[in-house]
């Protein structure tokens, strides 16, 4: 991103990134990332990073469900 401009922290977001691929999940400051969130419950330290640098457009979620079981299958 040039001039970036990052969202709060653990603030919930769909994410794009360089190949056109949208996401959903959280930004981590702390991780200098965005964090996937994952239809399988995994611990924290295996979910997938994605480095700021790679991601092109963010857009933060307004009402998100903090509930996620409802997308397990």
């Amino acid at each position: 991103m040039k001039n970036p401009i990052y969202p709060p922290d653990e603030t919930h977001v769909f994410f794009t990134d360089m190949q056109g691929i949208t996401r959903r999940g959280i930004y981590k400051r702390e991780s200098k990332g965005y964090v996937e969130l994952s239809e399988v419950e995994m611990p924290m330290e295996t979910k997938f990073v994605f480095p700021v640098d790679e991601i092109v457009r963010w857009e933060q979620i307004k009402d998100h469900d903090i509930d996620l079981t409802k997308f397990i299958l």
